[in-house]
């Protein structure tokens, strides 16, 4: 199976994640957001193939499997990226955030997830 290249909008529209292969290099974030992370670098961390390791990180994301952090300043959404470790994730804000900045997390889906 391929990885179907292209956009992903959650169901309740509030985010839209980007799959590109620009010359070989699969590319994979949060559409207005920095982080992203790459099928070379999910390939090492799994032990599999580019393509079986980027099909299954796009499958726990929209599968609702992956947590989706999301940071927000004054109210304002700054960051949204998959975490492996919430709880981490909560203590890093906490320790190095702004004093209004918020942390939440959530599933593909809109789900809240309490940490």
């Amino acid at each position: 199976m391929d990885v179907p290249i292209g956009e992903y909008v959650s169901p309740d529209g509030q985010l839209k994640f980007l799959v590109t292969c620009p010359d070989g290099d699969w590319t994979i974030g949060f559409d207005g957001f920095p982080w992203h992370t790459h099928g070379s670098i999910l390939a090492e961390l799994s032990g599999q193939d580019e393509v079986p390791a980027v099909e299954r990180f796009l499958a726990g994301l929209i599968g609702n499997v992956s947590v989706i952090a999301l940071t927000r300043i004054s109210g304002e959404l700054t960051s949204v990226w998959v975490t492996d470790d919430p709880e981490e994730a909560l203590r890093d804000c906490r320790r190095y955030g702004q004093a209004d900045e918020t942390i939440e997390f959530r599933l593909w889906d809109g789900t809240p997830i309490k940490i």
